[in-house]
C-alpha cells in the first residue's frame, strides 16, 4: 500500500509517493523502499498502488522483457498481461491493485497516462490532461495554486494523518520518506523532498524486526 499524488500536463509529469512498507499481517512498519520505477530510456516513470507483489513484478517483467518499450507500445499490451498474470496466480489474495504508466507520446509528442485497475479488469483508461489524482482520496482545498514539489508534500501529509485515524487493520501505512519525480524534457529528475516525523519511530521498529 502507499500514498500516491501526481499531476499530468503535456510537457511534464509531477509524482510524489511516500517509502514506507507495512507488513500485510501486523500492518506494522517492515521496510522503507522505493514505490516507483523509472525507466529513463523509455521516458517512462510506472507507479502502483495496493497489492506490492502485484506491482513489483510488473516492475521486473517489464525490466526483463520491455526495458525499451515506450507508453505507446506498453499500452498495446499491458491490459492483457496484467490479466493473464493475475489468472495464472489465482487471482490477488482478495485485494485490488492499479498500475500507472506515466510517460513522453512520441506518437503525440507530449507527456501522457494510463491507469489499469484490477477493478476493471485493467482497462486501459487515458489519464486526462491536466489533472491531479491521489490516492488514498483525502479532502484538500489548493485554490488553483499548485506548487512543486510543496503541494504534493502537503496532500501527502494529509493523506498519512488521515490514515493514522482508521482502525489498524485498515490503514494503507504511509511513512518513511517522500520521493518527488519530474518527467520533464525527455528527462526523469528524481529527489527526496520530505522526511515524516514518523521516520525514527519506523526505523526502530523495523530495525527490532530484522533483529527478532
Amino acid at each position: 500500500m502507499t500514498a500516491l499524488v501526481f499531476a499530468l500536463q503535456p510537457e511534464q509529469v509531477c509524482i510524489a509517493m511516500d517509502t514506507l512498507v507495512i507488513g500485510a499481517e501486523d500492518r506494522m512498519p517492515m521496510c522503507f523502499q522505493r514505490k516507483f520505477l523509472a525507466v529513463p530510456e523509455s521516458d517512462l516513470v510506472v507507479a502502483g498502488t495496493g497489492h506490492s507483489g502485484f506491482i513489483n513484478g510488473w516492475f521486473q517483467h517489464l525490466q526483463a522483457n520491455y526495458g525499451r518499450a515506450t507508453i505507446d507500445e506498453l499500452d498495446a499490451y499491458a491490459s492483457s498481461i496484467f490479466r493473464e498474470s493475475v489468472q495464472a496466480e489465482g487471482g490477488l489474495s482478495g485485494l485490488t491493485a492499479t498500475i500507472y504508466h506515466f510517460g513522453y507520446s512520441t506518437q503525440e509528442e507530449r507527456y501522457i497516462g494510463y491507469a489499469y485497475r484490477s477493478e476493471q479488469n485493467f482497462r486501459s483508461d487515458r489519464i486526462q490532461q491536466d489533472a491531479l489524482g491521489f490516492k488514498p482520496v483525502v479532502p484538500v482545498t489548493l485554490n488553483g495554486n499548485i506548487r512543486f514539489p510543496d503541494s504534493l508534500i502537503e496532500i501527502i501529509l494529509e493523506q498519512q494523518r488521515q490514515d493514522r485515524l482508521l482502525p489498524l487493520a485498515e490503514r494503507v501505512g504511509i511513512g518513511g520518506e517522500i520521493e518527488f519525480v519530474v518527467m520533464s524534457e525527455r528527462t526523469i529528475h528524481v529527489e527526496t523532498v520530505h522526511r515524516f516525523s514518523s521516520y525514527e519511530a519506523e526505523s526502530i521498529h523495523i530495525e527490532q524486526r530484522t533483529d527478532a
